[in-house]
């Protein structure tokens, strides 16, 4: 449900697109989430026991425990419900806070390197996607998806999909006319 307060700052509500199946959304992001603080705990416990008992491998453990957060963050934030306003987007990823993006802000549009787009089996749907780049405005978990999507740290994007967003055309189109021009 779109959040009906911004509208007077952030002019008419033009479309809004969550995710096609609720449930399965709420159950990922409650998985998502024990998995980081899981992931988290793993790192604090490896940490704290490698010291206390001078067990120095369990510390470099820890290092490659806390690199499996960047896949559970990126999932957290890759496709975020997407309310398209007059005066730009608001973002609502899985796990966190809301966040407002300009349309002066989104630079570019690639194509999803993310998912697996076509049919690999004839009873599949056909599935397509992009990624949508912004310059500024978004926080750094964005930043995850950028760096595995190949574009590195710097580049803060989220994806748009077929499988991830209801109504997808409408909501490609309205990024595509409303992106800045180079």
């Amino acid at each position: 449900m779109p959040n009906t307060d911004l509208i007077p700052a952030h002019g008419a509500l033009i479309s809004d697109h969550p995710h096609p199946r609720p449930a399965l959304r709420r159950i990922t992001s409650i998985l998502v989430m024990l998995g980081i603080a899981g992931d988290i705990a793993g790192v604090v416990g490896l940490l704290v026991l490698g010291i206390g008992y001078a067990l120095p491998l369990l510390p470099l453990m820890a290092i490659f425990l806390a690199v499996l957060l960047v896949p559970l963050i990126q999932l957290a934030v890759m496709h975020p419900a997407i309310t398209v306003y007059e005066r730009g987007l608001w973002l609502q990823p899985m796990i966190g806070r809301g966040v407002w993006l300009p349309w002066d802000t989104v630079t570019r549009v690639e194509d999803h390197t993310l998912i697996h787009r076509g049919k690999s089996r004839d009873r599949d749907r056909e599935y397509f996607g992009h990624l949508i780049v912004a310059d500024q405005g978004l926080p750094w978990p964005f930043a995850a998806v950028g760096l595995m999507a190949g574009f590195g740290w710097r580049t803060r994007t989220f994806g748009i999909s077929t499988h991830s967003h209801t109504d997808y055309n409408t909501l490609r189109s309205a990024i595509q006319r409303h992106k800045r021009r180079r």
